[in-house]
Formats: C-alpha cells, sequence, structure tokens
C-alpha cells in the first residue's frame, strides 16, 4: 500500500478514535483543534478542514486545500476513503455558499453584496479570466488585508475549487460612485458570469 494511502487510513482510524472529541469541538481556539489538524497534515501539509456549527443532528467536516490546487486530489482521495458514521457527512474542498455571508478580517467587517467586479480579460491568454473588485472605503483600510478578505469571500462565495480554477488574477480597488457606469457588475452575480463566459468560450472554439 503506498505511503499516502496508509496516512489517509491512519488519519481517519484516529478521527473514528476520537470521534467524540471531534462531535464536541466548536472554535479553532480549542486545544483539540491543534491536535486535529496536526493530524490531517500528516497526510498533506496543504490540508485543513472546517466544521459546521456543533449541537446540529449531523454535522460537516469540510477538507480543504485552501486554494492550493495540487492538492485537490489528496482531498479527494481523503474524503472518498472516509467511513461511515451516523451524525457525519464528509465533503471535500470547500462547498460554494453565495454572496450573502459578511466576512470579517483582521477586525474588518467585508460584506460581498456590497461589491462589485470588473471583468479583466487579457489578449495574449483570453483563456485567462481576472477581477477587479470595488470595496467602498478601500482607501481608508490596509489593501492587503482587504486582499486577502477577498480570497476568503471568493472561496466561501463560489466554492474551494471555482475561486482557484475559474479565476487566475484578482485585485481590489476603491468602489467608484456609478460602478455600473464603468462596466462593473455586482459580486453576488459573479457565478452566472462565469458560467456566461465558459459558454461563450466553449462556442468561439467551436
Amino acid at each position: 500500500m503506498a505511503t499516502a494511502d496508509l496516512q489517509i487510513q491512519a488519519f481517519w482510524k484516529w478521527f473514528t478514535d476520537h470521534e467524540s472529541e471531534f462531535k464536541s469541538l466548536s472554535k479553532p481556539d480549542e486545544s483539540f483543534w491543534d491536535l486535529a489538524l496536526e493530524q490531517i497534515k500528516t497526510v498533506d501539509e496543504w490540508l485543513w478542514f472546517e466544521l459546521s456549527a456543533a449541537g446540529s443532528t449531523v454535522r460537516e467536516f469540510v477538507v480543504t486545500a485552501e486554494g492550493h490546487v495540487e492538492a485537490f486530489p489528496v482531498v479527494e482521495r481523503l474524503v472518498d476513503r472516509a467511513p461511515k458514521i451516523e451524525g457525519w457527512v464528509f465533503v471535500a474542498l470547500k462547498p460554494p455558499m453565495g454572496f450573502t455571508l459578511t466576512t470579517r478580517y483582521e477586525g474588518t467587517l467585508f460584506e460581498p453584496r456590497h461589491m462589485w467586479f470588473l471583468p479583466l480579460e487579457s489578449p495574449s491568454r483570453p483563456q485567462d479570466f481576472g477581477i477587479r473588485v470595488g470595496i467602498q472605503g478601500l482607501d481608508s483600510m490596509d489593501k492587503t488585508n482587504a486582499h486577502n478578505a477577498l480570497l476568503v469571500i471568493l472561496d466561501t462565495g463560489l466554492g474551494e475549487r471555482a475561486a482557484a480554477l475559474d479565476i487566475q488574477y484578482t485585485e481590489v480597488a476603491e468602489l467608484p460612485p456609478n460602478p455600473e457606469s464603468l462596466g462593473y457588475i455586482e459580486l453576488p452575480e459573479l457565478s452566472d458570469y462565469i458560467a456566461w463566459r465558459k459558454r461563450t468560450l466553449s462556442a468561439q472554439s467551436d
């Protein structure tokens, strides 16, 4: 058996042995969270996990590679081999949740519903797609933190796979007074725009 398969098997045995601790786990600042993180990283250094709210009848255990595409196959293999445990659902990569949720990053609240994106195209690389996201009040923020918050928002809104594979470039800018007149589109429409763009490119290549 390959080393990776042995590590996957060992992780799920450890999970099963500590299922009660996972069941009661609620916040990343708990000591067991760090211990569990160490265990999942024995499978691959890029792996992390997220949990749905404690106390629910069925809990979701989401395995994520934090957008590192090279680790996506490991995530999928790990979840494919998850044990059947009553009260648990195991999910490979963060699922799309839309853009209604707010994100607090480094103490600043970001509201995706109030953000707009401008599609960016490259004539030399027409398959690549980028976006400039307008954020109101950006000029008074730390732009690096704002950009990192945007990456979290895209992961949440589009899902981890789409955020990593469908967008090749991102940047942030102060939201202009009349964004629509400059070609900006409301951020909650991004998923539909990406789907439309894919259909258009496919039709052009036929």
